[in-house]
């Protein structure tokens, strides 16, 4: 099931998609998956990678008066690409 999750990013990545539409759905998707028991069966790196990337959506805020450890959407994407260009990786060593 988290590979949907990992094509979603991917998804999120590749075009002007929404960032806060993003972050929003991503926890939830991630939360659903969680609860439902489906990430006990998930490959540790992908889970690390989608629990990290969960931390950054939730760290993320569109307005401009946010905290200095909040994202605005360029520094979103910037992290997730390099947790998402890690596990490709590892992936394909």
């Amino acid at each position: 099931m988290s590979e949907k999750l990992l094509r979603f990013v991917e998804k999120f990545l590749a075009t002007e998609s929404n960032a806060e539409v993003f972050a929003d759905e991503f926890m939830k998707r991630w939360k659903k998956e969680r609860d439902s028991g489906l990430t006990l069966f998930d490959n540790p790196q992908l889970s690390e990678v989608l629990s990290s990337t969960f931390c950054l959506a939730d760290m993320y805020n569109p307005d401009a008066d946010r905290e200095s450890y909040e994202l605005d959407e360029h520094k979103l994407r910037a992290e997730i690409r390099k947790l998402i260009d890690g596990i490709l990786l590892k992936y394909n060593a």
